[in-house]
C-alpha cells in the first residue's frame, strides 16, 4: 500500500492538474506527423507551473521517485566520477537532479529565452554535465549548457546545432585521443546535421551532413576502435515512411571529422496503428527511433554495436508491437537476427514499446526499458518494465516491472493534443556500473508526472515502525523480495540527538543482507532519554551508494520500569558436553544480568545473552536469570528447566565392496535413529534408516558417516564404505565356423585372456571338441573374473559344419609289375586318393608301392571346406623270379637245357615253340651256325607273371675243340650301361685272345695274348657304346668261347 503521505500528495497533484489543464483542451493543434516537436502554444502555458519537492513513491515496499509534473520526454544521465550523481530533464525545462541518489531537488539553468524541449543530457569522463535543449519558436536548433556540480549551477548556453527537430547527444567518456568530445545530431528540414565539440561545449563545429535523415530519430553514440578508446562514433538516421524506416549507419574513426556509410537496413515497420499518418499506441503516437548504443567495456563484446527499436509482430498496420534488438560486430556493416527483448507469456497478445537502451561502459551490460500492457487484458493501461542481457544481447533476463502503479495510456487530462495524442515520443536510462537508472512521464494521476527509480532494486520495509521502548529494543530491516539484484544490501539506522541520555544503535548480525528475501535487528538502546516520541531513519542502499530506499519509524520512549525477567534458551534438551545459548527476554530495560546455571560451565554469567554454556554430565538442571535497571531488579529460576543426555555408543555397520554390473546392496547399520552423512562434518544429511539404499551404481568408493541418536544425542560416526569396482570389459571376438572333423583347438578369442570358456563341445575350460559338440549352430560362453572377482560373460555362436558323405569301393589285387593305373571308385567325384604307390593325377604304381597290404584313401572337400576321407586295402602281390641261365654259345653239334622251374607256378610258356613245360632243351635244329632266344613267362597262383630269356648261339666248331684248361666265364652286370666286370678261371696257365663285337661284326674291343693262370677278372669300360647285343669271344689255339651281353 502506499503511505499515507503519498495519497495526499497525489490529491495535490489532481488539484493542479485541474488548474492547468482547462487552456489546454481549448487550443487546436495543427500536428505535422513527418515532426515531432511540442507546440508552442502548449509551451507557453506551462512556464507559470510550479516546480515541486520530489517525493518517494512506495507500493509493495518497492519505490519510485516522483520529480514533480513536467511535459514528458525525460532523458537521464549519470557522473561517472560518482555513481550517486544523476540528472535528469523533462520537456520542456523541468530538470532535476540528485547528489545521494535519493533525495532529488530541482535545477535551473538559464537559457537566455523560451526553450522547445526534447532535453537530452550527456556526461564527459571528467564530470562535466552537458544539457541540450531545442530553442527558439519557429525552432532553430538546440542550446547546450553545461555543469561541473551535477547541475545545481550552470555556465551560459551555447547554440550547439542548427535543426527543426529532434537532437541527441553523446559524451566520449574513454581516456582516449578524443576524450571529452561532444557529439550531436539533429534534423534539419530533410537532411540531418552532425556538430562536435573539442573544447568541452564551448564552441561547436559541423563536420557532417547526412543526406539520409528525413525523419525524427537521427541518433548518436561512442564506442572503441579495436584497442583505441573512443576511436568509434557511430551515426544512425532514420528515413523512408512513417510505417516502414529505413536505418542508416555511419560511423567516424577520427573524432566526428569524416564519417564512413556502413549500412541502411529496413528493420521496423508499424508500431501499433495508422492514425492520421501516424505510429500510435491507445491512441499515444509514437516511432520506431533507432536506438544506438555501444559496447566500451574491456570485456568479451567490447566494440559491439547494438541496435533496439520497436515493431510490430506480425508484422502489419493494426497489431501490437515488441521491443527488438540486433547487434553488429563489424562497425554497423552487418547485424544479427532480431532479438525479442520482452520475455514473457504471449508477447503478441500486449503493446511493448518506446524503449530505450543503454551500455555499462564498465561492465557491457545492455540495459533495455519500455513500455508494456501486459497487465491489463484490455491493453488501455500500461507499467513501465526492464531487462538487461550480460551476454552482449545474444539472450535477456526475465522481464521486470519497475513502475509500480498502472498508467491510463490514453490520458486526455495530461495535456497533450493531437490524434493521435503527445504524451512523449522517448523515455531514458543509464548506469553506473551496478544499476540502472531510468526516468520515465507517467500518466497515473491524469498528469505527465515525472518519475525514475532504480533497476536492479531490492523492496525494503522495516517493522516494528512504532516500537515503544523503556530502554533497548529491536527493529528489523527487511528485504521480502527482489527485482535481478544480486549484490549486498547495506543499511544505516540515524535518530536525532535527544536533549538528554543517549540513544545507542546496534547491529548484532553485522549491517548487511546478501542472499534475498533477507533480514537484519537493529537494536536501538535509549539510555535515559526522555519519554516522548523520536523518529529513526533507516537507510538501506547498494555497496556503491546506488540503489538507495529510506524508511521511517516512530520510536516512542516510555517512562523506565523494573524490569521483569524472562529468557529462552536455544534448546531445553542438551546432549552431554553440548553448548547452549541463552537469550534474555526480560522487560523493562535491564542494566545488569546474573545468570546461574547449575551443572553447567560456566556455572555463572553477567553477560546479557551468554553463549557456548556447556554440560558435561547428564541430569535434569535448573537455570536462573536475576535483571536490574535503576528502578529495581527481578530474580526467575526455572527448575530441571535443562535436561542432559548421554551421548550414546556409534552405531555398528560393515563396509561392502561390490561389482558395477550386479545389485548394488545397500549400506546397514545397527543402532538406534540412524543417520547417514556424506561428509565427515555430518553436515550433508543424506538417509535416515538403518537400511541405506545409497544409489551409487558408478565405479568409486563411496564413504558415507552413520550415527544413531537416543534422546536427541547423536553419536559419533563410524565410517562406512562402499565400494564400486569396474565391470572388466570381456569380448568374445566371434568365432569362425568349423568342420565335425577339425581337431580339438584352444579357443582364444575371449579378451582379457585367462578367463574360462562354457558352453557345449568346451573340455577343459579353454578347448572346444567339434565332435562332442556334433553339427548345428552352438551358443558359447567366456566368463572372465578380474583381481576383485568382478566378472563378466560375453557370447558367442559357434558353427559346426557337416562332412561329406564319402565312399570307396573295394580295390582288385593286383602284380608289381602291373603298369601304372587309375584309381576309381570314390564318390562324389572331385576328391583325390592318398598312400603308398599313389602318383600324380590320382594313378597308382605298384612298382613304387612294392609288394604288400596298403590302405588307399579317398578324399572330398565340399563347399565349406570340410573334409572326410574312406579308405579300402590294396594288395600288391610279387611276381615270379624267373632265371634260366645267361646267354651263352656252344658247337652246333651240342644241346642245352633251359630250366623255368619256380614254387607256386601255374604255369609256363615257352617262346619260341610254346611249350609249357617247366623246361626245354634245345639244340641247333632249325638254327644252324647262328643266335636264338629263348624267353618263358611263368605264371604264379595269384596270376602274376615273371619272364627270363637267354640267347643261344651256334657255332661251327669243326676242326676246333673248346678251349682246354677253361674252367668257368663270367660277365655282371648282364644286362649293363657298356661297363661290366669280366672273370675267368682256369684249370692251368693258358694264353687267350679277347674281342668284343656286335652282331654286324663291328669289334668294340680287341686284346691279344692275355696270360691266365687259375683266375683273371677285369672291369671292361666300352665307351659311347650304342644300346643293343653284343658278343664277347675267348680263342686260342685248342678252341673259341662266345659269351653275349645285352647294353640298354
Amino acid at each position: 500500500m502506499k503511505k499515507p503521505k503519498h495519497s495526499a500528495f497525489k490529491a495535490l497533484v489532481f488539484m493542479l492538474i485541474g488548474l492547468i489543464a482547462c487552456p489546454v483542451y481549448g487550443q487546436v493543434f495543427d500536428d505535422d506527423p513527418n515532426l515531432d516537436q511540442v507546440p508552442q502554444w502548449y509551451l507557453d502555458s506551462i512556464q507559470k507551473w510550479p516546480k515541486m519537492a520530489s517525493q518517494v513513491i512506495t507500493i509493495d515496499n518497492y519505490d519510485n521517485f516522483y520529480l514533480g509534473t513536467d511535459f514528458a520526454e525525460g532523458h537521464i544521465s549519470v557522473n561517472p566520477l560518482a555513481p550517486t550523481e544523476f540528472f535528469t530533464a523533462f520537456n520542456t525545462d523541468g530538470s532535476h537532479y540528485t547528489m545521494d541518489g535519493l533525495d532529488w531537488d530541482n535545477s535551473n539553468p538559464n537559457w537566455g529565452g523560451a526553450m522547445r524541449g526534447d532535453p537530452v543530457t550527456a556526461y564527459d569522463s571528467i564530470g562535466n554535465l552537458y544539457y541540450e535543449n531545442m530553442y527558439g519558436s519557429s525552432i532553430q536548433g538546440c542550446k547546450v549548457v553545461k555543469s561541473t556540480d551535477n547541475g545545481q549551477t550552470w555556465g551560459p548556453a551555447v547554440i550547439a546545432i542548427n535543426g527543426n527537430d529532434k537532437n541527441w547527444i553523446a559524451c566520449d567518456q574513454t581516456a582516449g585521443p578524443y576524450a571529452n568530445y561532444v557529439y550531436t545530431t539533429m534534423t534539419n528540414s530533410g537532411s540531418g546535421r552532425f556538430m562536435r565539440s573539442t573544447d568541452h561545449g564551448d564552441t561547436w563545429q559541423n563536420t557532417f551532413n547526412a543526406s539520409t535523415q528525413s525523419l525524427p530519430g537521427m541518433m548518436v553514440c561512442v564506442g572503441p576502435d579495436q584497442n583505441i578508446q573512443g576511436g568509434a562514433v557511430y551515426v544512425v538516421t532514420n528515413s523512408g515512411s512513417a510505417f516502414a524506416s529505413t536505418y542508416t549507419f555511419y560511423e567516424s574513426n577520427d573524432g566526428g571529422s569524416t564519417f564512413s556509410l556502413r549500412s541502411s537496413q529496413n528493420f521496423a515497420g508499424y508500431v501499433g496503428s495508422n492514425v492520421n499518418g501516424r505510429n500510435s499506441v491507445e491512441n499515444m503516437r509514437t516511432r520506431p527511433y533507432p536506438f544506438i548504443t555501444a559496447d566500451n567495456s574491456f570485456g568479451t563484446h567490447r566494440g559491439r554495436l547494438h541496435l533496439v527499436y520497436a515493431s510490430n509482430d506480425p508484422p502489419g498496420n493494426g497489431n501490437r508491437p515488441d521491443i527488438w534488438a540486433r547487434y553488429s560486430d563489424d562497425r554497423g556493416t552487418t547485424w544479427s537476427s532480431a532479438k525479442r527483448v520482452n520475455t514473457g507469456f504471449s508477447p503478441q497478445a500486449s503493446h511493448q514499446w518506446q524503449p530505450a537502451t543503454w551500455c555499462d561502459k564498465e561492465t557491457g551490460r545492455l540495459y533495455i526499458q519500455w513500455m508494456d500492457t501486459r497487465n491489463t487484458p484490455t491493453n488501455d493501461s500500461a507499467l513501465i518494465y526492464a531487462t538487461y542481457s550480460d551476454d552482449g544481447g545474444q539472450t535477456f533476463k526475465s522481464s521486470q516491472k519497475v513502475s509500480n502503479e498502472k498508467m491510463k495510456i490514453n490520458c486526455n487530462s495530461c495535456g497533450g493534443g493531437g490524434t493521435p495524442r503527445y504524451q512523449g515520443d522517448y523515455t531514458g536510462i543509464t548506469s553506473n556500473s551496478d544499476v540502472s537508472c531510468l526516468t520515465w512521464s507517467d500518466f497515473r494521476w491524469g498528469s505527465f508526472a515525472s518519475f525514475t527509480t532504480y533497476f536492479p532494486d531490492f523492496a525494503m520495509r522495516v517493522s516494528p515502525t512504532n516500537p515503544m521502548i523503556s530502554y533497548r529494543d529491536t527493529i528489523w530491516a527487511e528485504v521480502p523480495t527482489v527485482k535481478l539484484y544480486s549484490n549486498e544490501a547495506i543499511f544505516t539506522a540515524t535518530i536525532a540527538d535527544p536533549s538528554s541520555g543517549t540513544f545507542t544503535i546496534e547491529y548484532p548480525n553485522g549491517n548487511s543482507i546478501s542472499s534475498f528475501p533477507g533480514s537484519l535487528p537493529i537494536v536501538i538502546t535509549a539510555d535515559q532519554v526522555p519519554v516522548g516520541d523520536y523518529l529513526m531513519t533507516i537507510r538501506g542502499e547498494g555497496p556503491n551508494g546506488t540503489p538507495v530506499h529510506s524508511r521511517e519509524a516512530t520510536i516512542t520512549v516510555i517512562p523506565l520500569q523494573p524490569p521483569t525477567a524472562e529468557f529462552s534458551v536455544s534448546d531445553t534438551i542438551t546432549c552431554q558436553d553440548g553448548a547452549l545459548d541463552f537469550t534474555d527476554e526480560s522487560t523493562n530495560g535491564p542494566h545488569s544480568w546474573l545468570w546461574t546455571f547449575e551443572g553447567g560451565d560456566p556455572a555463572t554469567s553477567t553477560e546479557q545473552n551468554p553463549t557456548g554454556i556447556s554440560y558435561n554430565t547428564g541430569g535434569s538442571f535448573d537455570v536462573s536469570l536475576e535483571v536490574t535497571n535503576p528502578a529495581g531488579s527481578d530474580l526467575i529460576t526455572k527448575d530441571k528447566f535443562i535436561t542432559v543426555n548421554a551421548i550414546p555408543e556409534s552405531p555398528t555397520g560393515e563396509s561392502l565392496s561390490v561389482c558395477k554390473n550386479v545389485e548394488i546392496p545397500p549400506l546397514e547399520a545397527e543402532g538406534i535413529n540412524i543417520l547417514w552423512y556424506s561428509d565427515p562434518e555430518l553436515t550433508e544429511l543424506v538417509f535416515a534408516g538403518n537400511i541405506f539404499n545409497t544409489g551409487d551404481t558408478l565405479p568409486g568408493d563411496y564413504l558415507y558417516f552413520a550415527t544413531q541418536t537416543i534422546d536427541g544425542c547423536e553419536s559419533e560416526a563410524i565410517e562406512i564404505t562402499l565400494t564400486i569396482y569396474e565391470t572388466p570389459n570381456v569380448s568374445f571376438i566371434p568365432l569362425d565356423p568349423v568342420c565335425l572333423n577339425t581337431e580339438v583347438f584352444e579357443l582364444e578369442n575371449g579378451e582379457p585372456a585367462g578367463g574360462s570358456y562354457f558352453g557345449t563341445g568346451i573340455i577343459d575350460e579353454t578347448l572346444f571338441d567339434a565332435s562332442i559338440a556334433g553339427a548345428g549352430t552352438h551358443n558359447l560362453g567366456y566368463r572372465y573374473a578380474d583381481e576383485n572377482l568382478c566378472a563378466d560373460t560375453a557370447y558367442q555362436n559357434i558353427t559346426v559344419l557337416t562332412l561329406p558323405e564319402v565312399t570307396l569301393d573295394p580295390f582288385a589285387s593286383v602284380c608289381l609289375n602291373t603298369p601304372p593305373f587309375e584309381l576309381t571308385g570314390g564318390l562324389p567325384l572331385g576328391g583325390w586318393y592318398s598312400g603308398d604307390g599313389v602318383i600324380i593325377d590320382n594313378m597308382y604304381d605298384p612298382e613304387l608301392a612294392g609288394s604288400g597290404d596298403y590302405e588307399i584313401s579317398y578324399t572330398v572337400i565340399d563347399e565349406n571346406e570340410c573334409s572326410n576321407s574312406a579308405s579300402q586295402t590294396i594288395t600288391v602281390f610279387e611276381v615270379p623270379q624267373v632265371n634260366i641261365g645267361n646267354d651263352t654259345s656252344l658247337c652246333g653239334s651240342k644241346n642245352i637245357t633251359l630250366n623255368a622251374t619256380i614254387p607256386n607256378a601255374a604255369s609256363y610258356l615257352w617262346i619260341p615253340g610254346d611249350f609249357t613245360t617247366s623246361s626245354i632243351t634245345v639244340d641247333s635244329t632249325g638254327i644252324g651256325y647262328n643266335s636264338q632266344e629263348f624267353s618263358v613267362l611263368v605264371t604264379d597262383e595269384n596270376n602274376c607273371t615273371g619272364t627270363d630269356a637267354v640267347t643261344v648261339t651256334f657255332i661251327n666248331c669243326t676242326g676246333i675243340e673248346d678251349i682246354v684248361g677253361l674252367e668257368n666265364v663270367s660277365l655282371y652286370p648282364n644286362p649293363n650301361d657298356g661297363t661290366f666286370n669280366f672273370r675267368i678261371i682256369s684249370s692251368k696257365s693258358i694264353n687267350i685272345d679277347l674281342k668284343v663285337y656286335n652282331a654286324l661284326g663291328v669289334i668294340y674291343l680287341e686284346q691279344n695274348q692275355i696270360v691266365i693262370n687259375g683266375e683273371y677278372s677285369s672291369r671292361i669300360n666300352l665307351q659311347d657304346i650304342k644300346p643293343g647285343v653284343y658278343f664277347i669271344t675267348l680263342q686260342n689255339d685248342d678252341g673259341i668261347f662266345v659269351k653275349k651281353f645285352l647294353v640298354r
